[in-house]
C-alpha cells in the first residue's frame, strides 16, 4: 500500500506520540548524521533523504554491553526513523543469526519485536557508500514496517508490514492517494542515486563479484599488504551493521555474579586463541582476511546471505585508512600471485 502524506502532518503525529514511544531519528551532529532521541521541539530537524546515520541499526537490538539475566528483558516501545537499505539488509543478517537458528536470543527478540522500523530512500549517498557494487540499492525494497520517500514537502509512504499498517491507523485521515507523477519523481530520484553510487565507485569495480574475489584469492600476498596499517582497534567490526560476535563474562556486582555480554572483535589478537595459548590466527593479516571471508564466504555458506551491505562505515572508521573496496580491487588485480 502506498499513500501521500504531508511532512507537516507526519511531524505533528510524531510529536504527539513522542511521550509514548522512544523515537530515534537521524539528525545533524558535528557534521554527520546521528540518531537522536526525538521530542516535539526537535522533530522538524530529522533528515530523511540523505545517507545513513553513523550508528548501525544493530545497536538498538544487540547492545555493546548488556546483562543477560531475565530482569533485563524489559524493552520499551521504540521507533527508529530514517533507516537506510544498507541497514535493513544487515538486520536481515542479524535476524537469521539471532532469531532463526537453533537458539533464539530472547533479548534481541524482545527489542526487535517492540521496534517499529521506518526506513527512507537514500538520495544522497556518501563517497564511501558502495551498496550498488554488491547489487544492493540505495533505497528500501523490503524489511521495513514503513518507508518514506521524500519528494519536496511530502512523503510517498509505503506500508511494509501489518505492524506498520496498524501504526498509521490514527492518521488515516491525513493519507491521500498517490499520483503517478509522484511515483515517477521517486523513480527518477532512485535511479539518480544508484547512478551516483556506481559513479563514485568506478575505480573499485571488479570483473568478478566481491564474494568470488575474496574466496578465490585466499592465498594472495595482498592480504599482508592490506594489513600493514591495521592497528587492531576493532572499529571496523564495532561499526559494521552485521558483525555480531560477542563475549560472555561473569562479573561481580554487590554480592551477585551476573553474566554480561560484550561485543567482541575478530581483529583482536586473542579472539581465536584457545587452550594452552594456541592461536589459529596469530598473524594480523590472517585476522583481517578472516573478516572479509566471514562477510563474503562464511556467512553466505551458513546463512545464504552476503553479510556486507556496502554501507561504507568501516571505510570511514578505519584508523589505518584501509578501504575495503581498494583491498578487493587489488586482490583481483594480483590474482594468481602467492
Amino acid at each position: 500500500m502506498k499513500f501521500l502524506l504531508n511532512r507537516a502532518n507526519w511531524e505533528n503525529f510524531l510529536g504527539q506520540i513522542s511521550k509514548t514511544y522512544l523515537i530515534y531519528a537521524p539528525q545533524e551532529f558535528y557534521g554527520e548524521l546521528a540518531y537522536q532521541l526525538l521530542a516535539p521541539e526537535n522533530v522538524s530537524k530529522t533528515i530523511y533523504n540523505t545517507y545513513r546515520a553513523v550508528q548501525p541499526l544493530k545497536t538498538f537490538f544487540s547492545l555493546p554491553q548488556e546483562r543477560v539475566t531475565e530482569e533485563t528483558t524489559q524493552a520499551g516501545k521504540t521507533i527508529v526513523l530514517g533507516v537506510k537499505n544498507c541497514d535493513l539488509k544487515a538486520i536481515s543478517v542479524m535476524d537469521k543469526i539471532f532469531l532463526e537458528g537453533e537458539f533464539v536470543d530472547p533479548f534481541y527478540k524482545e527489542r526487535r519485536d517492540k521496534t517499529l522500523i521506518v526506513s527512507s530512500d537514500c538520495y544522497q549517498p556518501k563517497d564511501t557508500c558502495f551498496c550498488a557494487l554488491l547489487d544492493n540499492n540505495p533505497f528500501p525494497e523490503a524489511g521495513f514496517d514503513l518507508n518514506l520517500s521524500q519528494i519536496d514537502s511530502v512523503f510517498l509512504l509505503e506500508v511494509g508490514s501489518p505492524k506498520g499498517e496498524s501504526f498509521i491507523a490514527p492518521i488515516k485521515e491525513d493519507l491521500q492517494d498517490v499520483t503517478s507523477d509522484l511515483i515517477q519523481k521517486r523513480e527518477k530520484k532512485r535511479k539518480e542515486a544508484t547512478e551516483r553510487v556506481l559513479e563514485v565507485n568506478r575505480e573499485f569495480r571488479t570483473e568478478r563479484p566481491f564474494p568470488s574475489v575474496v574466496k578465490d584469492e585466499y592465498a594472495s600476498p595482498e592480504w599482508e599488504e592490506a594489513a600493514r596499517t591495521c592497528v587492531e582497534c576493532g572499529a571496523c567490526t564495532n561499526i559494521c551493521p552485521s558483525c555480531y560476535c560477542f563475549l560472555l563474562v561473569d562479573t561481580k556486582d554487590e554480592g551477585k555474579f551476573p553474566k554480561v555480554k560484550f561485543w567482541d572483535s575478530c581483529q583482536h589478537t586473542g579472539f581465536a586463541r584457545v587452550a594452552a595459548g594456541v592461536n589459529p590466527r596469530a598473524k594480523l593479516y590472517e585476522r583481517l582476511r578472516n573478516r572479509y571471508l566471514c562477510k563474503y564466504e562464511y556467512r553466505p555458506e551458513n546463512f545464504g546471505i552476503v553479510a556486507c551491505t556496502g554501507c561504507g562505515r568501516c571505510v570511514e572508521a578505519c584508523q589505518g585508512k584501509i578501504d575495503k573496496r581498494e583491498v578487493i580491487k587489488k586482490l583481483e588485480e594480483r590474482s594468481g600471485e602467492t
